[in-house]
């Protein structure tokens, strides 16, 4: 039985899309009694803060909203409680969520969290520019090279030198441009992060050509400070009419348009282009929220799961700004299309059918996954060929990996 003069909190992170949880879960605690208390966190802060949660500040929180990179390592090392025997007695539907998303949350066949966010890649290009022009959206990697490339030539002809035919993330870091590279550029060219041994393989000839590739298409089409950009700053100057194309998580067009970004109107989504063998990668960031081993109110945690999981929490989640839902039904449901528009709808859903998490699930995920930044960042910015940095990064990456450490 839960302890309604304790309010439960709940870990979440910083992005304008889930803000609304503070007004909505009003609802919560007037069905339930219970109170809620929400604690935001910006990315890297918000990483710190979901690890010390398991750790060091144990007890602080109730329900944490952990991605696929690192709940599976905090579930392993029994600090996450799992939610069979909850959703067991409670016959809770899990047959609604994307099952892609909720293996991202399985371990050791084992449930520890409800995804309630399923963001993968997708392509976003201008119609104007396109129809202008007379091009038309990349199916493939290779396509998306020529046309990003064969676009800037054409603006630039037409003295348009400040408008490029794509952005995307150059800046080193592991919610940076390893979200891209290692969810959608490697796996296309076949790129494995580790061997069957378990030993890196991230100068691998796959991994070369891939950055190489990457590399390439940016120097060549992309803004010349294409190292420094992030999610965050490449989606505003996307949207302020800085390029024809951009791959990122759909959600950042849904953001966009509620900036009342001047050209959200011509600006359409369609699938990530495919990889040389014919399949598409789109990668998953699926955050789940969970109930560490040391909450306070394990019942009241879950009971807060259950509601903000159910069908109308997660369909006023879709409409207050987050499309990338893991609850299908949220995207099935017909406000869905009345709040965005339908291509967008339709690509989010059909990415489902084939994006999972591509990135490597380790204890040292972060710093391989800065090691590894930092080498796609060089190469872009011409300090480094793709051989020579990824040859740097296997070299660290080892060292992170070493017993020793």
């Amino acid at each position: 039985m839960s302890n309604k003069s304790t309010p439960i909190r709940v870990l979440n992170e910083d992005i304008s899309n889930f803000h609304h949880w503070r007004e909505t879960a009003k609802s919560f605690t007037e069905l339930t009694g219970i109170q809620v208390e929400l604690e935001y966190q910006w990315l890297n802060d918000y990483w710190a803060t979901i690890i010390s949660a398991y750790t060091n500040r144990a007890g602080e929180f109730d329900v944490v909203a952990t991605d696929e990179m690192l709940l599976p390592l905090y579930a392993r090392r029994g600090a996450v409680l799992p939610l069979d025997e909850f959703i067991a007695r409670d016959n809770f539907d899990l047959s609604p969520y994307n099952p892609a998303a909720i293996s991202c949350a399985t371990v050791d066949k084992k449930l520890y969290g409800i995804p309630y966010s399923n963001m993968s890649n997708i392509l976003v290009y201008r119609t104007d520019i396109f129809d202008k022009y007379g091009f038309e959206p990349p199916r493939t990697l290779e396509e998306l090279r020529k046309t990003a490339i064969d676009l800037r030539r054409s603006l630039v002809a037409d003295g348009k030198e400040s408008v490029y035919g794509l952005i995307s993330r150059g800046k080193a870091g592991a919610g940076a441009n390893v979200w891209i590279f290692g969810s959608t550029i490697a796996p296309s060219f076949g790129a494995k992060w580790y061997k069957e041994d378990g030993e890196p393989n991230f100068n691998s000839p796959e991994m070369v050509e891939a950055l190489t590739y990457y590399a390439d298409l940016l120097n060549k089409s992309a803004p010349p400070d294409s190292h420094e950009i992030d999610w965050y700053n490449g989606s505003e100057r996307f949207f302020k009419g800085e390029a024809a194309m951009f791959i990122e998580a759909a959600s950042e067009t849904a953001r966009w348009r509620d900036l009342k970004s001047p050209f959200a109107d011509v600006t359409r989504a369609a699938l990530v282009p495919a990889g040389p063998g014919g399949d598409r990668h789109a990668g998953m960031y699926a955050p789940a929220w969970n109930i560490p081993a040391s909450s306070r109110d394990p019942e009241a945690a879950w009971q807060f799961i259950k509601w903000a999981s159910s069908a109308e929490p997660a369909a006023i989640d879709l409409l207050s700004g987050h499309i990338e839902q893991s609850r299908l039904t949220a995207l099935t449901d017909p406000r869905a299309k009345e709040r965005y528009p339908a291509d967008l709808v339709d690509t989010v859903i059909d990415t489902k059918s084939f994006a999972r998490n591509e990135r490597h699930v380790e204890s040292n995920w972060l710093p391989v996954g800065d090691a590894l930044g930092s080498a796609i960042e060089n190469t872009i910015a011409g300090k480094s060929d793709a051989q020579s940095a990824l040859n740097q990064a296997q070299i660290e990456i080892k060292k992170i990996n070493s017993p020793r450490n």
